[in-house]
């Protein structure tokens, strides 16, 4: 038989117990009530209060696993993460390198004054780009636009949206629907410009402006359509 030079396998059983290992050249640690980690493939199998520290982020959840050496892992049962000027809550997340995440069922994520609902939502915290798939919810700062799949940058805001949109803005008293619409406007400023296309209908302060494409400036309040038949019906204030 030939003797053993390390140990390939640990498995621990505690109330709260702190493994920690490297993951490149960042200290990783991960706590649960039971653990257990091959130090050969690198992945570490946790089950029951398990908290996944690393960097600047924080990861909670009822049971996962994660890999050391291809710096992957999964955590499922009411998972929150808490990082830098950002939150996330959901059923399951995935997470990748520490700055993609993969997120699915009842999802809630917020950075700084921003925050973005859905089914299913990937986010690169690199480069602030994600993805909202299925019942899509983006609260901007004084806006709220909607719609099965929304795609943008937290840091530029700027959103692409399509399939059944809505664009709501109490503070402009404006309420708008399309089949698709792009966003911008830029951080701590009120130039908020939207345009809606594929059946663009849009009422503010009562008015009503139906057509293929329509522009909103939130500056102004103001609405021009872009091209094709438009109707205009205007409430008497």
């Amino acid at each position: 038989m030939k003797k053993r030079n390390k140990i390939a396998t640990v498995v621990a059983v505690a109330s709260c117990l702190v493994l920690p290992v490297w993951a490149a050249t960042t200290n990783l640690t991960i706590t649960a009530d039971t653990l257990s980690y091959d130090g050969k493939t690198g992945r570490a199998d946790a089950v029951g209060s398990v908290v996944i520290t690393r960097e600047d982020k924080t990861m909670t959840g009822a049971s996962g696993w994660y890999n050391t050496k291809t710096e992957e892992g999964i955590l499922t049962g009411g998972v929150s993460m808490i990082g830098q000027n950002m939150s996330m809550a959901a059923s399951e997340v995935h997470s990748y390198h520490n700055d993609e995440f993969k997120a699915t069922g009842n999802v809630h994520l917020q950075k700084d004054n921003k925050q973005v609902y859905g089914d299913e939502v990937t986010y690169n915290t690199s480069t602030d780009y994600g993805v909202v798939n299925g019942n899509g919810k983006l609260v901007m700062e004084d806006s709220v636009l909607t719609g099965d799949y929304i795609e943008g940058w937290m840091n530029q805001i700027k959103a692409n949206a399509k399939g059944n949109v809505t664009l709501f803005s109490a503070k402009h008293n404006l309420n708008a629907t399309a089949d698709s619409a792009v966003y911008t406007q830029t951080p701590g400023q009120e130039d908020g410009v939207a345009y809606l296309t594929g059946n663009a209908h849009a009422v503010q302060n009562g008015n009503v402006l139906d057509a293929p494409q329509l522009k909103l400036e939130m500056k102004d309040n103001s609405v021009q359509t872009m091209g094709g038949r438009s109707t205009l019906v205007i409430t008497p204030q």
